[in-house]
């Protein structure tokens, strides 16, 4: 039976789908009849909408309709993006499960004349659309995916103020200071006296919260993780972050997505020397120089059901500095002679997320895997996350097709199971590194290869020069 973690990394959106549908039918309804109970009773907010008609000439009607139309031409443009229609689909649900709350009290629907007030519905429908954004779906886009992030971020702040404000409303109660009524508007001398009614606030409170929270999901974008690549020398570090732009790019091509990979100059320039057009090209890939650091950036879209942007940003550095970066990160910055070593320090105190790479062709040949600094590192780095990856595990992958007869690819979860056996139960170190990072999974990655007559591994090719990659793609997601 699979674990909780092991669960949600499979099934984690399609799980979140279901808590998110029951959210919007669950709490969005009996939620919203409480804020129209709050604002039968309201003492400060009602009265102050009131008090439009006898100041502007605009009806309790027309105010309503107008912001209707505007929550409708915000909630249009966030169902139109493409990283945002599950959640749009999910708020016009909680939208007709909080519409049925209001009419069930006898408010919004029924006191309104839509077909009276058409031109406010209108007006608020089209203000609503272009305060979102809605100008993009006449350009032409380049370098910019079609998002509305306007959109999405003036939705949520209108739901969770109408939401905050309702609940005060119902729970306090507040002396009057203005009264609408008789066509004038009438400034009264408040009572100071305010009291609290503490019934159902608790229940109400959660209620609020969790729409909340859950709203703020829907409008997120951005991932707000940062990774860092840590490695030795010759550990391939570089064939890493290569695979990984490959794999999005791949995915990106799948998904027929509009959001730009926009990778940066260094990391296409790898890319470059790595693409090649004949079957007996070998790697092209130089281990990076001792006075050399490269900016390795790209970004991808992760997800199905909820899509989300994720920036993948890492330096290319000589791995003889992963000796130093212990001292480092435990020195002030004064004390660090070495400005790359300190541009890495700085990384990988920024980071929320280490990737520690361990080479399987080092482990293949009795060498040292060089991963010591590693437990410096985390000693020093503190609340990081961490993923484990083993790279060139073509190595390994030959192996387990030879024992068990199956095809590493295919069989991936199998392969990646004997990947980790096979360096925990032989490697006292890497068993070491799995405990101390709380029995972090080792995630193998790497490129198809042959041996060519000289009896060196090269990668093999596709009748278009392409490499071919393994283990990238399930990286991205958990990198998601």
């Amino acid at each position: 039976m699979d674990s909780p973690v092991t669960f949600l990394e499979e099934h984690g959106e399609k799980f979140f789908l279901g808590v998110y549908f029951l959210i919007m039918v669950v709490v969005a309804g009996p939620l919203f009849l409480t804020l129209g109970e709050a604002w039968i009773a309201s003492d400060v907010f009602r009265p102050l909408i009131l008090s439009l008609d006898p100041l502007l000439s605009i009806s309790l009607e027309q105010f309503s309709a107008a912001v209707f139309g505007i929550y409708l031409g915000l909630l249009a443009l966030m169902t139109i993006d493409p990283k945002k229609r599950v959640q749009g689909a999910l708020l016009w649900l909680g939208t007709g499960s909080a519409l049925i709350g209001l009419l069930s009290i006898g408010l919004f629907i029924p006191n309104i004349d839509f077909t009276a007030n058409v031109a406010w519905l209108g007006a608020g429908l089209v203000g609503g659309t272009v305060v979102g954004g809605g100008k993009q779906l006449m350009e032409v886009r380049t370098t910019s995916a079609l998002e509305f992030r306007r959109s999405a971020s003036i939705l949520f702040y209108l739901i969770t103020a109408i939401v905050l404000v309702g609940l005060v409303e119902f729970h306090v109660n507040f002396p009057q200071f203005i009264d609408p009524s008789g066509g004038t508007v009438e400034i009264i001398t408040p009572e100071p006296t305010i009291s609290v009614a503490w019934n159902g606030l608790t229940t109400n409170a959660l209620m609020a919260g969790v729409f909340v929270v859950t709203l703020r999901r829907f409008v997120t974008y951005d991932s707000s993780e940062n990774f860092f690549v840590l490695g030795p020398p010759g550990s391939g570090k570089s064939l890493f972050l290569v695979g990984k732009y490959l794999a999005a790019l791949d995915d990106a091509v799948d998904r027929k997505s509009d959001t730009p990979l926009n990778p940066s100059g260094d990391l296409m320039e790898l890319v470059g020397r790595l693409d090649a057009a004949t079957k007996s090209a070998g790697w092209e890939l130089d281990s990076t120089g001792a006075t050399e650091v490269e900016d390795l950036q790209f970004r991808f879209v992760n997800g199905r059901v909820f899509p989300k942007n994720i920036e993948l940003s890492s330096l290319d550095y000589a791995g003889e500095y992963l000796e130093e970066l212990p001292g480092a990160l435990m020195s002030p910055d004064t004390e660090i002679d070495n400005s790359t070593v300190q541009l890495l320090a700085d990384r990988v105190r920024a980071a929320n997320t280490l990737i520690l790479v361990i080479d399987v062709e080092r482990y293949h040949n009795n060498e040292p895997l060089g991963i010591e600094p590693y437990f410096d590192i985390l000693d020093s780095a503190e609340n990081k996350d961490v993923l484990l990856v083993a790279t060139k595990s073509d190595i390994l992958a030959q192996q387990f097709e030879d024992e068990q007869a199956l095809d590493p690819h295919q069989y991936f979860e199998d392969f990646r199971q004997y990947v980790n056996d096979t360096l925990v139960e032989n490697n006292q170190a890497v068993r070491t590194l799995v405990q101390d990072t709380s029995g972090s999974e080792i995630h193998p990655v790497y490129y198809e290869t042959t041996v060519n007559d000289d009896g060196e591994r090269v990668p093999m090719r596709d009748r278009n020069g392409n490499v071919m990659t393994v283990g990238f793609e399930e990286m991205l997601e958990k990198l998601g």
